[in-house]
C-alpha cells in the first residue's frame, strides 16, 4: 500500500478567495515548498498604479481584534496549539490588540501551511521590520526553533538618497527560512564569478593554459604551500544570508512591473525556488498577489498552485504567464472558487468551529446561542453552574455570560465566556466577575448557614 498522500487539488491553478478555507481543504503533506509574501501589518492601505496591468488591485494592511479575529481560532489554539495561543495572549497584553490580531490571523494560516508541507518541505516567509520580530516568535512556536534555518536579509533598493528625516533609510526586507524536518531538501546556490573577479583573482595560468588562483587556507597555514584553485572547477561564490547583489532589485523601469503595490522581483523568488525545490516539485503561494512566485516556478519547471482573494488575480496570472513564461496555452490556468474535498481523512491544524458573532445591520454582534453550543460541546464541561456549582441536567437552564464583564474590560473571546444558571446570571449582571459572583454566593450561603445554626441553638427566635 502506498502511504504517500496524493494532492487533492489542481496544480497550475489559482484558488481565489480566503486562503484559510483553501489551506484547510488541502491534503496534508502534499506541498514541497511555500514561498510567500503576506501582509506585514503596516497599518496602511495599498493601491496599484491606476493605468497598470494590476489596476484596481488594493488591500488593507490593518488589523483589529474585534473585526479580524474569530473566536473559534482562539478556542482551537487553546486546545490544540497552546504555545501559539499563549504567544498571542502575551502579545496582546504587552503590545496591544492590533498586533495580537495580526498574529492570530497569520497564526491559523501558518499552522495550515506547516500541515500541508511534506517532511522534506520548506517555508520562506517574506516580511519587513514592521512585524518580522513577532513573526519569528510565531514561526518558532509552529515549526520549532530547531527547524529555523536562516534569516535572509534582502536589499530591496540601494537607498542612496536618504529621504528619512529621523532615522536611517530602510533598505531591506527579511525572508525567514524554515524547514518541516531535517529531511528537507536544499540545493546550494552559487553566484557565477564576474569578469572583474576573474581578472583580479584568477590571474595565474598553468602550462596547459588553465586559470587558477592561489589559496592561503588551512593547508597553507600548516605547510606553507599555496593550493591552486582552478577557475573551471570553481562554479562561483556560495550564496549566504545577505542578498544584496545587483539584479535582485525591481527597478522602477523594469519590464516585470505590473503596477501591483508590493510586487517583488522574479530573480529573488527564482533563487528561493532553486534552493529549496527540484524540477517537478509543487510550489505553493497562499498570498499570490501579482503571481511572482508562480511565474518563477513555471520558468523553473516546477508545478505550482496559487491562492489570492483579489478579484483580478486570475487575469494577472494569465497575462504574466503569457508574457514571461514558455506556456503557450496560458489560458489553461484554471480559477477555482470552491475548496477541494479532503481525501486524506485528516483534520485541519486549527479546526473551524461555529462563530460566536453574527451580523446585524452590517455590524458583528455577540451570538449567545452559538457561544452556548460551543461551551456545552466542550469535552471538559461537567454540567454544573460556574457561579454556584449547582448541577443542572437540562441545557436550556444554562445562560451565557462573561467571566470578566465587558464593563471591566472583558471581551467576547470564547475563553472569557461561562455558563451559569439564571439566578446567578441575574445576580452577576454586568458588574461582577465570575470570581466575585462565586465569592458573593459563598458569603450568602455562609450567612444562611450561620442564621440556620443560630435558630437551631435558640439564639434567634
Amino acid at each position: 500500500m502506498n502511504d504517500i498522500v496524493q494532492p487533492n487539488f489542481k496544480t497550475g491553478a489559482l484558488y481565489r478567495g480566503d486562503n484559510l478555507d483553501f489551506l484547510r481543504a488541502f491534503n496534508s503533506e502534499t506541498i514541497d515548498l511555500i514561498a510567500t509574501d503576506p501582509p506585514f501589518n503596516k497599518g496602511r492601505d495599498f493601491h496599484a498604479t491606476p493605468d497598470s496591468l494590476a489596476r484596481n488591485a488594493s488591500f488593507t494592511d490593518r488589523w483589529t481584534w474585534d473585526d479580524d479575529v474569530q473566536t473559534d481560532w482562539l478556542w482551537s489554539l487553546e486546545s490544540n496549539h497552546p504555545k501559539v495561543r499563549e504567544l498571542i495572549d502575551s502579545t496582546r497584553f504587552v503590545y496591544g490588540d492590533d498586533l495580537a490580531a495580526f498574529l492570530s490571523w497569520m497564526g491559523v494560516r501558518l499552522l495550515e501551511m506547516h500541515r500541508v508541507l511534506k517532511p522534506t518541505g520548506s517555508l520562506y516567509l517574506h516580511c519587513d521590520p514592521t512585524a518580522s520580530h513577532y513573526l519569528k516568535m510565531l514561526l518558532d512556536a509552529i515549526f520549532g526553533r530547531a527547524n529555523f534555518r536562516n534569516e535572509i536579509v534582502w536589499r530591496k533598493y540601494s537607498g542612496r538618497k536618504n529621504n528619512a528625516k529621523h532615522k536611517f533609510t530602510t533598505q531591506h526586507d527579511t525572508l525567514f527560512f524554515y524547514v518541516k524536518s531535517d529531511q528537507a531538501s536544499f540545493n546550494g546556490v552559487m553566484i557565477p564569478h564576474s569578469d572583474l573577479e576573474i581578472s583580479k583573482e584568477y590571474k595565474h595560468f598553468d602550462d596547459d593554459g588553465r586559470r587558477y588562483r592561489l589559496s592561503r587556507g588551512r593547508s597553507y597555514q600548516k605547510t606553507g604551500i599555496q593550493k591552486r584553485i582552478y577557475l573551471d572547477e570553481s562554479p562561483g561564490r556560495a550564496v549566504g544570508s545577505l542578498w544584496a547583489e545587483d539584479g535582485l532589485q525591481l527597478n522602477t523601469s523594469s519590464a516585470e512591473r505590473v503596477g501591483y503595490p508590493t510586487q517583488k522581483p522574479l530573480a529573488l523568488y527564482e533563487r528561493i525556488i532553486k534552493a529549496s525545490s527540484n524540477e517537478g516539485d509543487i510550489v505553493l503561494d497562499p498570498f499570490a498577489g501579482c503571481a511572482t512566485t508562480t511565474v518563477a516556478a513555471q520558468r523553473l519547471n516546477r508545478r505550482w498552485v496559487a491562492m489570492d482573494i483579489w478579484e483580478g488575480a486570475h487575469q494577472i496570472v494569465l497575462q504574466r504567464m503569457r508574457n514571461e513564461t514558455k506556456i503557450f496555452d496560458a489560458d489553461s490556468v484554471e480559477e477555482h472558487l470552491e475548496p477541494p474535498i479532503r481525501t486524506d481523512g485528516g483534520r485541519t491544524a486549527a479546526n473551524p468551529l461555529p462563530e460566536v458573532k453574527k451580523t446585524r445591520g452590517g455590524r458583528k454582534r455577540f451570538d449567545s446561542k452559538a457561544a452556548k453550543e460551543q461551551l456545552l460541546a466542550h469535552p471538559d464541561w461537567d454540567w454544573v453552574c460556574d457561579g454556584c456549582d449547582t448541577r443542572i441536567e437540562n441545557p436550556r437552564y444554562f445562560e451565557v455570560d462573561h467571566d470578566v464583564p465587558v464593563s471591566k474590560g472583558g471581551s467576547d473571546d470564547i475563553l472569557n465566556l461561562v455558563l451559569i444558571c439564571g439566578p446567578c446570571n441575574r445576580t452577576k449582571s454586568n458588574k461582577m466577575t465570575r470570581a466575585e459572583l462565586r465569592n458573593h454566593n459563598w458569603e450568602q450561603k455562609n450567612m444562611a448557614a450561620q442564621i440556620e445554626s443560630k435558630f437551631r441553638r435558640g439564639v434567634l427566635r
